[in-house]
């Protein structure tokens, strides 16, 4: 008679569940249960992880936002930018990473087809002090770095004609 290979285990969260063994030696399938006797079901076990990733997620997503937030705030200090408005504290917050980030994007960008950082000054940053709405930034957080500028130029031609981001 062989050694059984599928064997039923009492888990120590309090479920039942058969395991397969077959890939065990038959002399170690039972010391092997009973090892899995003293740990949680693979249920039980998937569901402490999943809880554990998402708490490790979202500390993550949180330190990396607070470096985002410092170093959008540092750039603002030093690119003389106004500060947003409109919208919760989160939309502001929201609005002044994008900002930051799009704004990098363009720069990055200017410096690989060489523009200078006077004419980058003139094309990207003057305009884009005049945009004050962080709802306006936010819209426009998936734009490539090579079309900054001309958004920027279009949203503060914009303000300049209407004296608000809505036309309507």
């Amino acid at each position: 008679m062989a050694v059984k290979t599928a064997w039923p285990v009492g888990h120590s969260c309090g479920h039942d569940e058969d395991h397969d063994l077959s890939e065990k030696r038959p002399s170690e399938r039972a010391g092997y249960a009973r090892w899995l006797a003293g740990r949680e079901c693979s249920d039980c076990w998937r569901a402490k992880r999943d809880r554990q990733n998402a708490k490790d997620r979202e500390k993550w997503q949180a330190e990396r936002r607070a470096e985002e937030t410092a170093a959008a705030q540092a750039w603002e200090r030093s690119a003389e930018m106004p500060a947003l408005e409109g919208g919760s504290d989160k939309a502001v917050e929201w609005g002044r990473r994008v900002r930051y980030q799009l704004v990098l994007a363009a720069h990055d960008h200017a410096f690989g087809i060489g523009v200078s950082d006077d004419d980058f000054a003139e094309q990207v940053e003057t305009p884009a002090r005049k945009i004050t709405a962080a709802s306006w930034w936010i819209d426009q957080r998936d734009a490539a770095g090579e079309d900054v500028a001309e958004l920027v130029q279009d949203g503060a031609t914009d303000l300049a004609e209407t004296g608000n981001e809505n036309p309507y």
